[in-house]
């Protein structure tokens, strides 16, 4: 059966945390971890692999999620710790969200504030307003701005986007809710 090697390691992964290993000087909130494993089961059951620990992505990277590959990848260093976890999940939940915009089965995806506009009457002012609000109050802006500059515009904005609403996990769960259906 597809994904169950992943549905196997995933329990493990959950079940160690549950045991009480230490993450972060704290003990992982039960319920969490709960909201994490259906996450990841409703990623699985879109057609999104999901890949618990191992190396994501360039030295040093905890996360990646690759559109067209619809592969959600979670590095060893984020499974001993739950708040940074959690972030950077929802982090990649928002580049889930962008790829169904367009499609899960096509290569590409679409921004965020792309899908708004189409959807309802905001402005570019008023979304790029309701992200760079986001940023400010994660006080994680200048980093933003440094470290997405030399990407292209699309994926600049597509970062950013990530960036302002991992800190928002029932939006973001939200928008995973409204935006992404197995067809």
């Amino acid at each position: 059966m597809p994904g169950s090697r992943w549905c196997r390691r995933g329990v493990l992964a959950l079940a160690a945390v549950l045991a009480g290993a230490q993450m972060d000087g704290l003990r992982a909130e039960p319920q969490a971890l709960l909201v994490e494993a259906e996450l990841l089961a409703r990623l699985r059951d879109l057609g999104v692999e999901v890949q618990l620990g191992g190396v994501c992505g360039a030295p040093g990277q905890l996360a990646t999620y690759n559109m067209g590959a619809n592969l959600l990848c979670l590095g060893e260093a984020l499974l001993a710790r739950p708040r940074e976890r959690s972030k950077v999940l929802h982090h990649e939940l928002v580049h889930v969200v962008q790829d169904c915009l367009d499609g899960l089965e096509s290569p590409t995806s679409m921004p965020l504030a792309e899908g708004l506009r189409r959807a309802g009457s905001l402005s570019e002012r008023q979304l790029n307003g309701f992200f760079l609000q986001h940023l400010r109050n994660q006080g994680n802006l200048d980093h933003v701005v440094a470290t997405t500059a030399v990407l292209p515009q699309e994926g600049r904005q597509r970062e950013m986007e990530a960036y302002a609403l991992q800190a928002d996990p029932a939006l973001v769960q939200h928008l995973l809710l409204q935006s992404c259906r197995r067809s």
